[in-house]
């Protein structure tokens, strides 16, 4: 079957702020894919400069066959719930099929992704009678609010969706998308992800293997089905495919979402990057939002600030102010959450606790330490002021001082 493949067709949404993401998802699929390549990207704002940046790959790339565009009717979802820097662009995945009408079967990726393998093993798999072919999100344990029962349900994640274009024409699912997005308006968590799980709602979908959508997120969906458990994401991440950063951006953070290792698979994303045309200006970007970051996490005394994209979400939703698990940093002072009370889910209390010690004189704040979990310091002078961080990684093999919590010093390895 797989020597019969030609040409693989590959959806994309991208606009001019996403395009350097776009760019780099689109080298590691075809450095990683023998097979020829074509890439039909939902253009939501892109100048004509990006267009010509992006084709710009196919005098690099010899199996890039096509790159085809389609400018993206946003109007169509004015009024339903938005999701970063408050835009509709993620309903445009919505409108591949009816766009590009040329397509019988192609995989939509997220431009968050990075793929590791040959997309031609994802293209090829038999999607049986199903209209779509995804993988578990495994943080989801909860959409009441939607009439989602989750518990029967196992909800998918778009990062990476196998879609028969055919089928999905045929039963009209892009207008019954837009439809329960105005029904359900911000009761959408997920936006085009909570409507295409309530159509294909009691598993009426082809579940693909995790690996075809690994991401570092908290194992919630296993409350509700068993299957997921440790052992078997420990061997679908022995073997990964497409690698999604979600929630972590490994074009903003170091740092993982939910500890203090480094993103998985974060060099890579950057070697894919360095291919790209807009390899200088992410380059830049990344510094000049690291420096923003750590200002702001320096003023709600939180390490790891930025290390996700949840704080670009509009106000009013309900992720606006996460910034880590059971984490909220609400007028720059960080909040700890309980957990989610339905499910339960077994509860920890000792996660958020901060450890300090202060140094006063006559009275008056001089110093204070803050002492992570890891034995992580942070000095602030007058309580307030940074002067110096020493981080601690890998259980104490590795160690960084850094001058004013960002200016890297010395890093030391045991």
């Amino acid at each position: 079957m797989e020597s019969q493949i030609q040409d693989i067709p590959v959806f994309l949404v991208t606009n001019t702020d996403m395009v350097g993401y776009t760019a780099t998802t689109m080298v590691s699929v075809v450095k990683n894919t023998k097979h020829n390549v074509s890439f039909y990207i939902m253009d939501c704002g892109l100048s004509d400069f990006g267009r010509r940046q992006l084709r710009s790959l196919q005098d690099k790339f010899s199996n890039i066959t096509k790159m085809a565009f389609s400018r993206a009717d946003l109007k169509r979802f004015e009024g339903l719930s938005v999701w970063y820097y408050g835009l509709l662009d993620a309903w445009a995945a919505l409108l591949f099929p009816e766009s590009f009408p040329e397509v019988k079967k192609g995989v939509h990726i997220e431009s968050d992704t990075l793929v590791l393998d040959d997309i031609s093993e994802l293209y090829n798999i038999d999607l049986e009678d199903f209209t779509i072919g995804a993988c578990v999100d495994i943080a989801t344990h909860k959409k009441e609010e939607i009439n989602l029962d989750c518990s029967k349900h196992i909800y998918f994640n778009m990062g990476t969706v196998v879609i028969d274009c055919l089928k999905w024409r045929k039963q009209d699912i892009t207008e019954r998308c837009i439809n329960l997005g105005k029904k359900y308006g911000n009761k959408f968590f997920c936006l085009h992800q909570d409507a295409l799980n309530i159509i294909f709602s009691n598993n009426k979908y082809k579940l693909l293997p995790s690996r075809y959508n690994l991401a570092e997120r908290k194992d919630h969906i296993l409350i509700y089905h068993k299957q997921f458990n440790e052992a078997y994401f420990i061997n679908e991440w022995k073997h990964p495919v497409i690698v999604h950063f979600s929630p972590n951006k490994p074009w903003r953070t170091f740092s993982s979402f939910y500890s203090i290792n480094r993103v998985k698979y974060f060099e890579e994303w950057w070697y894919y990057a360095s291919m790209t045309p807009y390899y200088y200006g992410l380059q830049n970007t990344f510094i000049a939002q690291r420096i923003k970051d750590e200002i702001k996490g320096m003023r709600g005394n939180f390490d790891n600030f930025g290390n996700s994209m949840l704080d670009t979400l509009p106000e009013g939703h309900p992720a606006k102010y996460v910034v880590g698990e059971g984490q909220v940093l609400i007028n720059d002072s960080l909040i700890c959450t309980a957990p989610p009370a339905e499910p339960q889910v077994t509860p920890q209390p000792e996660a958020c606790i901060k450890k300090y010690r202060r140094y006063r004189l006559l009275g008056l704040p001089v110093l204070k330490v803050k002492i992570s979990d890891s034995g992580s310091r942070r000095y602030l002078l007058f309580d307030y002021l940074p002067l110096m961080k020493v981080q601690i990684r890998d259980y104490g093999k590795t160690i960084t001082y850094k001058l004013l919590d960002f200016i890297p010093l010395l890093k030391i390895r045991k």
